[in-house]
């Protein structure tokens, strides 16, 4: 019998959307998808749309997730629309070619899936992926910032040559990084399908040389990276933030994303008890990216 999901869907007010996101991934959703809602300025809505596995656990987070609605709603005298449907898991694969089109990332980097069509203009680096099951379309901010981060840091350190992706899922990071032109590229991801998905969109892009994928964690990597990149949840790059720094190079930077602004302190207080400080940061729709380096005596 195949696997079903629930797919749930919120309409809220803007101002709602960090806190509504938070709330359903803390209750198990992998990741979210936040849109627009086309309607007067007056009446703008966000709408999150979350998945969660079709088990006897959901009815309970069903409960919690509209008693939260209802909540928040009062607090802030706003209303809410909430739904959700079983789908196959084909179907939840089929859902995101429905809104993944050529989406321009920075003025150079335009991400595209293989079913669309893009005329690409002098200079640009376009950058074709099939997520699958995996996350990283670049339609989220967490994966857009971590692409700006990372060609910031290109071009602002001719120097930098190497990278580890952690937690590649679709292998958006690593590809453009080599586009970008760092030459010796590693992605780990503990999920093998992750990975067999991340080499076909690699050599999709006609990338043979200069990745490498690796399936499992980061324990038994022994190599240091000028670049290190981590778009996660907060809970799993709290879990790894003791190993993160071991594997940058010195003068090397850690670029990570996946979190909520409002987590922005936790997550750097948990780098900085390891030797990092902030060196830039970035935010979108709720979402930050921070990149960080060695603090000055370590």
């Amino acid at each position: 019998m195949p696997k079903t999901w629930v797919e749930l869907t919120v309409e809220i007010p803007p101002s709602l959307g960090e806190a509504v996101s938070s709330f359903l991934i803390e209750r198990g959703a992998p990741g979210v998808v936040q849109e627009e809602v086309p309607g007067p300025v007056h009446r703008k809505k966000e709408r999150i749309i979350a998945y969660f596995p079709n088990d006897r656990s959901f009815p309970k987070k069903g409960r919690e997730i509209q008693l939260f609605l209802t909540s928040i709603s009062q607090i802030q005298a706003s209303a809410f629309n909430f739904h959700h449907r079983i789908i196959q898991e084909e179907k939840w694969a089929e859902k995101w070619k429905d809104n993944f089109k050529p989406l321009r990332i920075t003025p150079r980097v335009v991400v595209k899936p293989p079913w669309e069509e893009y005329a690409r203009q002098r200079g640009e680096l376009v950058i074709e992926i099939d997520p699958g099951m995996a996350f990283g379309t670049g339609t989220h901010p967490s994966t857009q910032m971590c692409i700006q981060a990372l060609e910031e840091a290109v071009r602002s350190s001719p120097d930098f040559s190497s990278m580890l992706d952690v937690g590649t899922g679709s292998g958006i990071l690593s590809i453009a990084a080599r586009k970008l032109g760092l030459g010796h590229v590693w992605a780990v991801d503990i999920d093998p399908v992750a990975i067999d998905n991340a080499r076909k969109n690699a050599l999709a892009n006609h990338i043979h040389r200069g990745l490498a994928f690796r399936v499992g964690s980061l324990d038994g990597l022994r190599r240091k990276f000028d670049i290190v990149v981590a778009n996660l949840l907060p809970q799993e790059l709290l879990g790894i933030a003791p190993l993160l720094p071991k594997r940058m190079s010195s003068g090397g930077i850690l670029i990570v994303s996946g979190l909520l602004r409002r987590q922005k302190k936790e997550i750097l207080s948990a780098f900085s008890e390891h030797g990092l400080e902030i060196f830039r940061s970035l935010g979108s729709k709720g979402w930050a990216c921070l990149v960080l380096r060695q603090r000055a005596g370590n």
